[in-house]
């Protein structure tokens, strides 16, 4: 009987995994003047399913769109669990998501703000309202989805940051990072904006929700001590937590999930 139970689960388990969809969809960029290529994985939808919300999930530094599903293939799962959409679109190899004015090969905002977004949301069963968009992404792709959250509040609900770049500044001049940053007006989390719409548990007009995580070992745990810091000191509500783990794939594997029960508490919420 034991065994019989076993199975039936990962019959179950293997069902709900192949039923997610996982397409690789290519959008042209009017503004890099190219095609640019995103991960799509859309959960299950069944006759009472008529739309998700939708989690735009950002990459690392050296990354590119393929990463999140290569390296957690469990997205799929997560996807049909948590009921949503999720966006894994490709952010360059080295370019923190900010139109470079140096640089016109590098315009990853206009194109995730003006291109993918309607592009998706076009074409998959989106929910194409505020509340229900979130972003969030993994060391750059942390400081990009708090970039982006920060100058596009009309856009989303929620911004989380698993080990994220979030402050530039401890960062050497001869780091690749820094000689992406032309200056601070193109590319910096504009905090102020976060404390103008400062946030609670209700999603009110104009409300965002933020959560950010790290784990013990990360180098970048006193950047993001210094970033809680900051917020606390401006009374920014926030979720913030620090977790066993390091700067590896180990860490967000299990980081994700956190991130997406956040998104849907406030998914659900009246």
């Amino acid at each position: 009987m034991r065994m019989y139970f076993l199975l039936a689960g990962m019959l179950l388990l293997a069902s709900v995994g192949n039923a997610s969809t996982v397409d690789t969809i290519r959008v042209y960029s009017a503004s890099m003047k190219r095609e640019v290529k995103s991960v799509v994985i859309a959960p299950a939808q069944t006759s009472s399913t008529k739309a998700f919300p939708v989690l735009y999930l950002l990459h690392g530094f050296g990354g590119n769109f393929a990463l999140w599903i290569t390296k957690v293939p469990q997205l799929k799962l997560l996807a049909d669990k948590y009921g949503c959409i999720i966006v894994c679109p490709d952010g360059g190899y080295t370019t923190l998501y900010f139109d470079n004015p140096l640089d016109s090969s590098s315009r990853f905002e206009t194109h995730f703000i003006s291109e993918l977004m309607p592009y998706v949301e076009t074409h998959y069963p989106t929910l194409n309202e505020r509340k229900f968009r979130a972003i969030s992404g993994l060391s750059m792709g942390g400081f990009g989805a708090f970039f982006l959250a920060s100058r596009h509040m009309n856009l989303f609900s929620a911004a989380g940051s698993m080990s994220g770049v979030l402050d530039l500044k401890p960062f050497s001049k001869s780091s690749p990072i820094s000689k992406k940053v032309a200056d601070s007006s193109c590319c910096s989390v504009n905090w102020d904006k976060f404390m103008a719409f400062n946030v609670s548990d209700s999603l009110q007009a104009g409300k965002i929700r933020l959560a950010i995580e790290c784990g013990l070992d990360d180098y970048l745990l006193p950047v993001n001590r210094n970033v809680h810091k900051r917020l606390v000191e401006r009374k920014i509500a926030h979720d913030y937590a620090e977790r066993p783990g390091k700067h590896t794939w180990d860490y967000w594997k299990n980081a994700v999930e956190y991130q997406l029960l956040f998104f849907r508490k406030g998914w659900e919420a009246e």
